[in-house]
């Protein structure tokens, strides 16, 4: 099994209510890519098995949950 990781950062702005999505393969490069640092951004880690594509559609549909 060849278990990976990608990072998810979600951005909100609450003004107009749009939010922005990038994916990375580092925390770092998702890091660069936050000007400010605001309670509206995540950084989410996603878990996967590299040898398994429907692992890594399950984990994408997942961080998409929100959980409260």
């Amino acid at each position: 099994m060849a278990d990976r990781t990608i990072y998810k950062l979600t951005e909100y702005n609450s003004s107009t209510g749009e939010e922005k999505i990038i994916y990375g393969h580092t925390k770092q490069s998702l890091e660069d890519e936050i000007p400010t640092v605001s309670e509206d951004q995540e950084i989410t880690e996603i878990n996967f098995n590299a040898n398994d594509m429907e692992s890594l559609c399950i984990a994408l549909s997942n961080s998409d949950i929100i959980e409260d």
